[in-house]
């Protein structure tokens, strides 16, 4: 469907039930835990090009310019209208070039042609921050051009954030650190990885490696305190 406000109506009905649910779990347990808080790890404006993905289902098709649109209303419908408060955190994904082969999409290495990258890879997601101002941006478990995704500077500081001026936080997928060392051998270790990650823009994980690894890297000069203060004022702000 092109229906754009339909879209965004359904989008602002899960961001109603979502706010009530935020809600009524800090009433009943002083607190929130998974599938009770403000973020929403969606949309998802991969392109569906390869039936054998298992998330195609998830998308708007194979057309950029159709993703786009549609991301960028379901983006609005989650985040509100409000001029200053977000009413819930939307989060564009996954970025980039991701929606291989489902078996190998934890050490898929995709060189895209420049053309098919910018015209067709990257649009909905330089649309959804510009446009859509989406809050959060999910990088891939895939590597583009040599580099996982998360450890990549060219996707998360070079173009989202300096070319296209995004001001929120990336938040990798989950286990997506791990595989920058164990599936990608990228880097040797899991401090190693979490370094990369940190450096390259990735300011929070769904992987227990920042958590765990984080204090170790600083310990071997692969990181920095005031590095890491970086990605930690990037999700306080979206708090």
């Amino acid at each position: 469907t092109w229906d754009k406000a339909l879209l965004k109506r359904i989008a602002t009905a899960i961001s109603d039930e979502g706010r009530a649910k935020y809600h009524a779990a800090l009433k009943r347990n002083g607190g929130t835990g998974i599938y009770q808080g403000l973020n929403f790890w969606s949309p998802n404006i991969n392109l569906d090009r390869d039936s054998r993905w298992g998330r195609g289902h998830e998308t708007y098709g194979e057309d950029p310019y159709l993703t786009g649109e549609m991301g960028v209303a379901f983006i609005q419908g989650l985040q509100g209208d409000d001029p200053k408060y977000l009413k819930s955190a939307a989060c564009a994904k996954h970025y980039a070039v991701h929606s291989g082969p489902e078996s190998e999409r934890h050490t898929f290495d995709v060189h895209p042609t420049k053309r098919d990258l910018y015209d067709t890879y990257l649009p909905a997601f330089k649309k959804a921050v510009q446009v859509g101002k989406v809050e959060a941006v999910m990088g891939a478990y895939n590597a583009v051009y040599g580099v996982p995704a998360n450890a990549s500077s060219f996707l998360l500081n070079q173009t989202l954030r300096e070319e296209w001026g995004f001001k929120g936080h990336v938040v990798s997928d989950c286990g997506a650190i791990t595989d920058i060392y164990r599936n990608h051998k990228y880097v040797n270790d899991a401090a190693e990885a979490a370094a990369v990650a940190i450096k390259a823009g990735c300011d929070n994980s769904c992987d227990h490696v920042y958590y765990d690894f984080i204090g170790e890297a600083i310990e071997r000069g692969l990181l920095t305190e005031a590095e890491v203060d970086v990605a930690l004022a990037r999700t306080l702000g979206t708090r």
